[in-house]
Order: structure tokens, then sequence, then C-alpha cells
């Protein structure tokens, strides 16, 4: 993999050039041969597109935050981040913080998730992160197929998880409880339900 601005002062893009080696079942995987002249060929096609590394020393930017290098390299191996290092894509700093990440030192949230503070308040007070309930109940039918509710208990699930209102649980239970026993499909004194 290589990366370089795509214009002098690095305001522009950045060009993001991936090598992908299919390996066969069984096989170890791509030689350090394979792995160097692919990088040299990378290189070559980077400087084609964009020119010679024009873009500032790294030192020279400020260092990114983990959850961004993170997010842009996807960090597995100490080599890898040696080398983007060596190859002006790291700052020292931002070198330093890949590094205790790889040896778990540190750790760095997904960015596309919220950060929930740590509070001491009762689990009751935390705000759920589901998705919105819509401002009307919807009807039984289109909950049943929604979220394949076959029983008052998995509609008891579904509403624990706040993905259906008070109203429309209400609504399922009435729904279940006016069914005659064994209507919905299973045997009756098969076992138990779920």
């Amino acid at each position: 993999m290589v990366e370089r601005p795509s214009t002098a002062d690095g305001s522009g893009e950045r060009v993001h050039l991936v090598a992908r080696f299919e390996v066969a079942a069984g096989a170890d995987g791509p030689s350090p041969q394979d792995l160097a002249q692919a990088l040299d060929r990378l290189r070559a096609d980077l400087d084609t597109l964009v020119g010679p590394s024009p873009g500032p020393s790294p030192a020279a930017r400020p260092d990114r935050d983990l959850a961004e290098l993170v997010d842009t390299y996807h960090p597995r191996q100490r080599q890898l981040i040696d080398l983007l290092r060596d190859e002006g894509g790291l700052t020292v700093g931002e070198h330093e913080l890949l590094v205790e990440y790889l040896a778990g030192a540190k750790t760095s949230p997904p960015r596309s998730a919220p950060v929930m503070p740590m509070v001491d308040a009762p689990l009751a007070a935390a705000p759920i992160l589901a998705e919105r309930l819509p401002d009307r109940a919807r009807p039984v039918p289109e909950l049943l197929r929604t979220f394949q509710i076959e029983s008052l208990r998995q509609a008891g699930a579904v509403r624990a998880r706040r993905q259906i209102s008070f109203e429309e649980y209400m609504a399922l239970k009435r729904h279940f409880e006016s069914r005659p026993e064994g209507t919905d499909g299973r045997a009756t004194g098969a076992g138990p339900t779920s």
C-alpha cells in the first residue's frame, strides 16, 4: 500500500494504491521478493498519477488521532507500520500510537460508533442506541412481518430492544391472547413454545 497527497501543499485528496495477491489454498502467500516488486510497481504508478512525492514531510503536519489512523491503515503487522514510517506516510508520533495499538496498550473506538461515557447512573438512565420508533403505532401484520414475530415471548424480546413502542407491544399481546391455542402453526401439546 502506498499513499500520497495529490497536491504539493498536501491540502488536496490523498491517492491511495493497494496491491492484492491471490493466494491458492494451502499456499504461504507472496514471497518478500513479490512484495518488494509490487511495492515498486505501486510507487511507479503513484508517481505517474500524482508526480514524485510533492507533499510536505510528515513532521510538517500535525499528528492524526488514533481512530483516524486505524480507520485509514487497518494495521495488522508491525513491519507495515514501520514501512509507512520509513516512507514518510506516518509521523514518529503516529508510528508510536499504532505500535502501542498493535501491542494492545491502546484501543481505538470505531469512528462510526458513538462513545458512551462511563457514569455512575442506573442502567435505565443510559440512553438506548436503537432505531427511532415511528410516530404512530404500526399495524400488527406489519410488525409480525417486519420482526418475524411468532409468539408473545418474541414480541417481548423485540420490545426489550426498544424496536417497537409500548402501544405496539400491547397490540401484539392482544393479538396473541385472542388467538385460539394451536392456531399459530404449531401442534398443540407438542411441548413448550418459544
